[in-house]
């Protein structure tokens, strides 16, 4: 990256490259918003950092599945940082490039977007995983108690 007195990047011209390539993004004051798969994505631009952010919300029943399968994203991704939000209620998947001009916009841009989507696939792809997971072993100790309980009075399971 050449650097010059100044950026020729700014949120104009992002909100402009972006509807050129068919993001269809809407222009808020300090940010812009456009869809990835199925989720909102805030883009924000300072200093030469160009932020893209994905927000959810966190399934409170399985919090712990969801911490682990984020962990899994990011290790996998690499360039994919979670971040646990709001009283751990919500979470944030955030890809940071560095660009000063069009050119490099246009060039690392995708690349960010399609890890980011890349990392939401991987955390969905692990939640069911680990959900699967836990309820396998919910299942295997349910018949394991039932054939103690079984044993205890006497009884034959069923075979």
């Amino acid at each position: 990256m050449k650097k010059t007195g100044h950026s020729s990047l700014n949120m104009r011209v992002i909100f402009r490259c972006m509807m050129e390539e068919g993001y269809y993004p809407s222009y808020e004051k300090t940010h812009i918003l456009f869809n990835v798969e199925d989720n909102v994505a805030v883009l924000e631009y300072e200093e030469d950092i160009l932020s893209i952010r994905i927000f959810f919300s966190i399934d409170e029943d399985a919090y712990d599945l969801f911490l682990e399968a984020s962990n899994a994203a990011m290790f996998e991704s690499y360039i994919v940082k979670p971040v646990i939000m709001d009283n751990m209620e919500n979470i944030m998947f955030s890809c940071e490039i560095l660009c000063d001009t069009v050119k490099e916009f246009r060039k690392f841009f995708p690349i960010g977007v399609e890890r980011l989507t890349e990392a939401v696939m991987m955390h969905k792809s692990e939640m069911k995983r680990l959900i699967l997971a836990e309820k396998v072993s919910s299942a295997a100790i349910s018949a394991s108690e039932d054939t103690y309980i079984m044993s205890s009075k006497g009884l034959k399971p069923l075979s």
